[in-house]
């Protein structure tokens, strides 16, 4: 973690350290959003999961909609959003490294939900807890550079550099994604050590459960062709993004009625808590 903030900084001071800060962008709505703040001359952000859990409001159509509801607190990601802010004040004690030079944060919760990352996203740039911008963007943005996210999805979706958990293969090309950066190993090593666990035991009837998202779907794809060299996919399932009741329902009959003993799951907490928890219902 400290590494990728010692990398923003070094490569974004030549030439902004005596730049007036001033908005890019002037946003429009309110959007209530959690994080940790503090002032410096240069500020950088973070996004993080520290909630996993989106509940949405419901709509009459007559009011304006209320806020989305953030639930299940992710006791890991408050952990990765502390780290940052811990490297920063680091920095920060010592003079040799950014002399007369301060660094603030602005860190912020996802809830583990593409609309927050956007919205929260688009506030770093300009400054403003809001949404939606006027697109009538110059000078030099509050915050200098974004660390996340922590979602492949996600990632792809914001304007990223370097995100501490997102292991998408997906983000490995480099003609797409040219200023992708990740301090962690993309998927391809995970599903090779998948295969290699299943080839020792012997495993060769799997069945396969994944997340409606970039990671799962990836993985799952280059995983199952890797199990066909050997085995067989006893059946493959993909968790509802909406945790849809009905939906887990139908992946748990076949489950149920599948004589696979073996099942391999791709997922995040926020799609496989409530598949496990009706399980256990």
């Amino acid at each position: 973690m400290q590494f990728g903030l010692y990398v923003f900084v070094f490569l974004g001071l030549v030439g902004l350290a005596d730049t007036d800060v001033v908005p890019t962008c002037r946003l429009r709505e309110e959007f209530n959003l959690y994080g940790l703040y503090k002032e410096g001359d240069i500020i950088l952000g973070g996004i993080f999961e520290i909630h996993f859990i989106t509940v949405y409001p419901e709509l009459s159509f007559t009011a304006k909609p209320e806020q989305l509801r953030c639930e299940r607190f992710h006791f890991a990601g408050f952990q990765y959003a502390q780290s940052m802010a811990f490297a920063i004040e680091e920095i920060n004690r010592d003079p040799a490294l950014l002399p007369n030079i301060t660094l603030g944060y602005r860190l912020y919760d996802n809830c583990e939900n593409l609309e927050v990352a956007i919205r929260v996203s688009t506030a770093l740039i300009s400054g403003e807890d809001d949404s939606v911008t006027d697109y009538s963007c110059t000078g030099t943005p509050p915050v200098l550079a974004i660390v996340g996210d922590s979602a492949s999805t996600h990632s792809i979706a914001i304007s990223r550099m370097v995100s501490y958990y997102a292991t998408c293969s997906c983000l490995s090309n480099r003609k797409e994604f040219p200023s992708f950066f990740r301090t962690i190993p993309s998927d391809t090593f995970q599903v090779k050590a998948m295969v290699q666990i299943l080839r020792h035991y012997g495993w060769t009837w799997i069945g396969v459960i994944v997340s409606n998202d970039d990671y799962g779907l990836y993985a799952a794809k280059t995983f199952i062709e890797e199990v066909n060299k050997f085995g067989c996919i006893a059946f493959s399932e993909i968790l509802p993004r909406n945790n849809d009741k009905s939906e887990i329902l139908k992946i748990i009959m076949t489950i149920k009625q599948s004589t696979a003993k073996v099942i391999v799951v791709f997922s995040t907490e926020a799609y496989l808590i409530p598949l496990a928890e009706e399980i256990v219902r």
